[in-house]
């Protein structure tokens, strides 16, 4: 061996030394969890099932570890007839039993998953989509009523993934070992047979505070999908040889209307609620995220978001919003006398009760009070933190539609419905623009910030990648990007 080899097999030990023991071979993920229970089968899926049958059952599509669409079942694919129809060519597979996936199986597992999920949280997002059709041995079809830009997205969702006579697609297998699920990854050997990786990833549900205790005593390595109720709890807890990363996702965190009194009824009224909130004092709050606030019902940065005209209030420095929203607040007041504590219903954690700290702050200094109640109880409000299932205003949109809540907007929906079996993007922009500028006005949700989630890795995990989505997949975990 020679001087320089040698130096250069010194550096690679000592690096591996100073990885604070994560062995990359044997890798334990906590997902954040108030249940144990694990079931790729029962929808909505919780979190840690979520994972598992993402690991376990990928889809014709998948996202890569930065939330980009890459291929999963499917090698290819091409949009034709004017986005009415796209094309997948099966990669040469198995399923987990080790029997060779066809394009029939895989058709049929996917129009049963349609069907099942238009009747759950997808509802009218599925809309667009006739049926999958096998053309080939190894080719299928999805045929549209309308072009459906955003499909490739619901696809990649841990719910498309293919499971065929209860055989799941890989690329992991998995089985339980005590509390948690171990998975393996599947590879081929020199003759094309498939085995198993001898990598292995443990996934524990766990709460919180369990998993800051199990990291900070190095019993496991990656924490996923944290949210903004358990950041107080980070600072305190303190662990360390980590690093927290905050992830602005996409989707909604505000206070949806539940119930309407006479004050609530006014619209008027709940513009002076959402102009009140001092969104960037209430965020900070949260030491080491950095959150971003929001006031509009779309994020600005979808790509079919069409134009919105903004609160005129959105221009005002704080001081005049609530010296406006007081006096809407009370004109109302001498007109129809007192006005009840308002109910705010929130997750019972340390989060909420700071974020309501602020809140009930910012109301009493426009004339209200408040009351915080728990997510099951009676509520005028009740605060929602959802990332989104696609980048598009039909989600956003849709989340806020007459099927979804009690306050809403029969012309919004009605548009929302044109907008999604419209042939261009420039009509599709321009329905959901009017749609959106009519729940604006109706004020039946009041957006706050961006959700958040939070997740925590040791020194010396490979494989981790921060992404919008907040979503990180357990087959690229343990590997070396490059």
């Amino acid at each position: 061996m020679t001087f320089s080899r040698f130096i250069l097999l010194c550096l690679m030990l000592l690096l591996a030394a100073c990885s604070d023991g994560v062995d990359n071979d044997r890798i334990r993920v906590d997902v954040v969890s108030n249940s144990s229970e694990f079931s790729v089968a029962k929808f909505p899926l919780n979190k840690q099932s979520a994972y598992l049958r993402s690991a376990t059952a990928q889809g014709l599509v998948t996202f890569d570890a930065e939330g980009r669409v890459i291929p999963g079942l499917a090698s290819r694919w091409m949009v034709t007839d004017n986005g009415q129809a796209y094309i997948f060519r099966l990669n040469k597979s198995r399923w987990n039993n080790g029997a060779e996936i066809e394009a029939a199986d895989v058709a049929n597992a996917l129009n049963t998953q349609i069907n099942a999920m238009r009747k759950r949280r997808f509802s009218a997002a599925l809309d667009n989509i006739i049926r999958v059709d096998r053309m080939t041995g190894r080719v299928l079809q999805i045929r549209l009523k309308a072009p459906m830009p955003n499909l490739l997205e619901y696809l990649a969702l841990p719910e498309f993934g293919i499971v065929h006579k209860s055989n799941g697609s890989g690329p992991m297998i998995a089985r339980t070992q005590a509390a948690a699920m171990m998975l393996r990854l599947r590879v081929e050997d020199n003759s094309k047979e498939m085995i198993l990786s001898e990598r292995r990833v443990f996934l524990f549900p766990n709460k919180a505070a369990t998993a800051l205790a199990r990291i900070q005593a190095g019993d496991s390595d990656l924490i996923v999908d944290g949210t903004f109720g358990d950041i107080p709890k980070i600072a305190a807890a303190a662990p360390s040889n980590v690093t927290t990363d905050y992830s602005n996702s996409l989707g909604q965190f505000g206070l949806l209307l539940v119930e309407a009194g006479p004050f609530l009824s006014a619209p008027d009224n709940r513009e002076a609620i959402a102009m009140a909130i001092d969104r960037p004092r209430m965020l900070t709050a949260f030491e080491g995220a950095e959150w971003r606030e929001r006031t509009s019902l779309v994020q600005d940065n979808i790509e079919d978001r069409g134009a919105v005209a903004r609160p005129d209030w959105t221009s005002m420095n704080m001081q005049a919003r609530k010296a406006r929203a007081r006096g809407i607040i009370n004109g109302w007041k001498s007109s129809n006398g007192n006005i009840r504590s308002l109910r705010v219903a929130m997750p019972k954690s340390p989060g909420s009760r700071l974020l309501f700290a602020w809140l009930r702050a910012d109301l009493a200094a426009i004339g209200l009070s408040a009351e915080m109640v728990a997510m099951n109880a009676n509520a005028d409000f009740r605060l929602v933190d959802r990332t989104a299932d696609s980048s598009s205003a039909a989600w956003y949109l849709g989340q806020l539609s007459c099927k979804m809540t009690v306050f809403c907007s029969s012309e919004a929906d009605a548009l929302v419905a044109s907008a999604n079996a419209a042939p261009t993007l420039a009509e599709r922009k321009r329905l959901f623009g009017e749609a959106e500028t009519l729940l604006q006005e109706k004020r039946n949700f009041i957006p706050i910030a961006n959700p958040i989630r939070w997740t925590m890795q040791r020194e010396g995990l490979l494989g981790y990648a921060s992404n919008p989505r907040g979503w990180h997949y357990l087959q690229y975990l343990g590997r070396d990007p490059t």
